[in-house]
């Protein structure tokens, strides 16, 4: 039974990881199949670029790049451009690019991985990362007056700009504009949240501005210059956790928080609780209380994570002469997809675990009986106010 319930254990990993794959993969796939006359120009391009950074050329190679770039999005191309901008002194736009090419370039070349990654090493240091929120979807985000582009279809994302002061404006037709004034310092990260609020209809009045004494504190943080916003937020949802208490799977709530650590990696903690249901052949109805930390690596919309897991089963709440809380501890893997929803972040977490010891729920016997459970297994799916 351990050695059925140990395979099976890994035939849920395999599966974990290729379901992450294969989702990272149709994110970076193209819309449209590329026409043979755009994958020649394109493969031109990239020449170009190359010949002219060789040449110590580096405006034309930028051109070169940038071009090729416009026609289709390669990771080893964005790291040959950070690489030529890292060498024209454009440091913070040259991190940028790097950092793409790490997470996404893995069919370049080992000695060109290697160069991209010493090259980002160096030039990190040098520039503060910038982690934007922004209240409303659409809005247009402007550093010290320069479009950011993309910005319109996310609210959440980050970008590398030079240590010192930096204006943040998001502005949104119907909406005031939101401003903070950042203070970037050098090699670190700094959170800036742009809260838009609407503009008063045209009939009434404005509203006369309460001085800052009587400003809600909120209001007060969101226009401080350099205010600092909660580096963390907590995700409520559902769960379902199955091979845990019965042979039914077990439903319940899940509360869900991570906390970054660099550009790439996090901790994460979820506490769930869940109880099995009951049916008329099955009379155990078992209870789960248990914390799942874990460390994860994230790309893009999609997340890894190694797991532990610590928390209390209990047979049956429904048995008086078995109803015995029993300590569990466990170890595993999941796999978690970050999707944007309208107001809300959306996460769909899916995890496996081995417990390390067995856990055996036999009540009388017959249909009742569950032991053996090794392995347990989860589906959660969280969100949280942007």
């Amino acid at each position: 039974m351990a050695l059925r319930l140990a395979r099976l254990a890994q035939l849920v990993l395999v599966l974990v990881l290729v379901l992450v794959a294969n989702l990272a993969r149709a994110a970076d796939a193209p819309s449209t199949p590329g026409r043979v006359d755009e994958a020649a120009r394109f493969a031109e391009l990239v020449r170009a670029g190359d010949k002219a950074r060789a040449a110590g050329k580096l405006s034309e190679a930028v051109s070169a790049y940038s071009a090729a770039l416009q026609i289709r999005r390669d990771a080893r191309i964005r790291g040959r451009l950070g690489l030529v901008a890292l060498e024209a002194g454009a440091t913070a736009e040259a991190v940028g690019f790097l950092l793409d090419a790490i997470m996404d370039g893995h069919g370049a070349p080992p000695a060109e991985q290697r160069q991209i990654h010493e090259a980002y090493l160096r030039a990190r240091p040098l520039v503060c990362r910038l982690d934007i929120t922004v209240s409303h979807l659409g809005a247009e985000v402007r550093i010290d007056g320069e479009l950011e582009p993309g910005a319109r279809t996310k609210n959440d994302f980050f970008v590398f700009v030079e240590p010192g002061k930096h204006e943040v404006r998001a502005s949104l037709p119907g909406f005031a504009d939101a401003i903070v004034n950042v203070e970037a310092p050098k090699g670190e990260r700094a959170p800036v949240a742009l809260n838009l609020t609407p503009l008063p209809a045209p009939s009434s009045p404005p509203a006369p501005e309460p001085p800052a004494a009587s400003r809600p504190a909120s209001s007060a943080r969101s226009s401080t210059p350099g205010s600092k916003p909660r580096r963390w937020t907590p995700f409520v949802g559902t769960t379902v956790i199955y091979s845990a208490v019965s042979p039914l799977p077990a439903f319940g709530a899940v509360a869900f928080s991570e906390w970054p650590v660099g550009e790439v990696f996090s901790w994460r903690l979820d506490v769930r609780g869940a109880f099995s249901p009951r049916d008329e052949s099955v009379s155990v109805r078992g209870a789960l209380v248990g914390a799942w930390p874990g460390f994860c690596g994230t790309a893009r919309w999609f997340s890894g994570c190694l797991l532990a897991v610590g928390g209390a089963i209990n047979r049956s709440r429904i048995i008086p002469a078995v109803s015995e809380w029993q300590r569990f501890l466990g170890f595993g893997a999941g796999a978690m997809a970050a999707v944007p929803l309208g107001p809300l972040n959306v996460r769909i977490l899916l995890d496996a675990v081995v417990l390390v010891d067995n856990y055996p729920l036999v009540v009388g016997g017959g249909p009742a009986g569950w032991s053996d459970n090794q392995i347990m297994a989860g589906l959660s799916v969280m969100a949280a106010v942007r």
